[in-house]
């Protein structure tokens, strides 16, 4: 089996292409280096280096025969996206147009993008199914819509696709430099350098914590006849309060959740206060099931982080 899988070099991409590089796969990574890095890439993967933001990206595109394209590649985060509206909208849609109308000449069978919780806004009844009411709060959710929108328009020109609205998604190998984006990952930096834990809102305020492994085999096993035209939620069905995610990593990294400092900072932008969702349509469709509990994943990054840096 062949497969692209752009955004590669960054957290689940890089995660997902050594997944595939297991399983046999011949993979071609295609990622600008934005947020990705060239040394999270496998070496038995091949790599191009590819903006598909750009007018030109459709022909540089190869000219091989793919069985999967997984679509990774997203200028990520939603608080960013109103510092830079019109740069996040172009390169989050018209990465994916791009790659539709190559994998429609291409014949290629498949797409499997990576969408966002962040489209159900904070209206949704909980736990959230994939019935729920679309909400878009921020330039970022109108990308990752308005490419779910793109992908059903080209599925009448024979290429299947599934969507998979991501919740949040954590574990080793997640960008620690990067304080706008992944709760997990911003608190954990914090106090991996014995820095006060600076939270912007609400202790009260929950998740829905997937360990990354989990969502890369949701992709994996996407890749059946089952999912195409399926919206998957990706996430656990259970709440992980903002002071208990608090708690779980100072612990992890040794010390007293009762006197370790946290400090309060004004909330992000159209930040949504809590969610959790409800797995049980890719449960039922794919057999696809959470396996890492949310303290044992916290663990073993923590632990993964020591070991890069020690």
């Amino acid at each position: 089996m062949k497969a692209i899988v752009t955004g590669g070099a960054g957290f689940i991409g890089s995660h997902l292409t050594r997944r595939l590089l297991s399983e046999g796969w011949d993979v071609l990574v295609l990622d600008n280096l934005s947020s990705g890095y060239r040394t999270n890439v496998p070496n038995k993967a091949r790599f191009q280096w590819m903006d598909l933001s750009h007018e030109s990206a459709g022909s540089q595109l190869p000219n091989e025969d793919f069985d999967v394209v997984f679509h990774l590649a997203s200028h990520v985060g939603q608080e960013s996206s109103f510092d830079q509206p019109l740069y996040d909208l172009k390169a989050n849609i018209f990465p994916t147009m791009t790659l539709l109308d190559w994998a429609m000449r291409q014949k290629v069978k498949q797409i499997v993008f990576a969408s966002s919780v962040n489209l159900y806004g904070n209206n949704a009844q909980m736990p959230i199914t994939e019935e729920a009411s679309i909400d878009l709060p921020s330039p970022y959710a109108v990308g990752k819509f308005a490419s779910e929108a793109l992908c059903r328009i080209y599925a009448n020109f024979g290429v299947n696709y599934t969507s998979l609205r991501l919740f949040n998604i954590y574990g080793p190998g997640q960008d620690m430099e990067n304080l706008m984006q992944g709760m997990a990952s911003i608190y954990m930096t914090y106090v991996a350098k014995n820095e006060p834990i600076l939270v912007r809102g609400s202790l009260d305020r929950f998740r829905d914590l997937v360990f990354v492994s989990d969502a890369v085999d949701a992709f994996y096993r996407c890749v059946d006849e089952k999912a195409y035209g399926k919206t998957y939620n990706i996430c656990t069905g259970r709440k992980t309060y903002v002071r208990d995610l608090l708690n779980m990593i100072i612990r992890a990294f040794g010390y007293d959740p009762l006197t370790y400092p946290v400090v309060g900072g004004s909330p992000t932008r159209q930040d949504q206060f809590g969610f959790f969702g409800d797995p049980s349509l890719i449960t039922k469709d794919l057999g696809w099931v959470p396996k890492v509990d949310v303290t044992d994943g916290i663990m073993e990054m923590a632990r993964d982080f020591r070991t890069r840096t020690m």
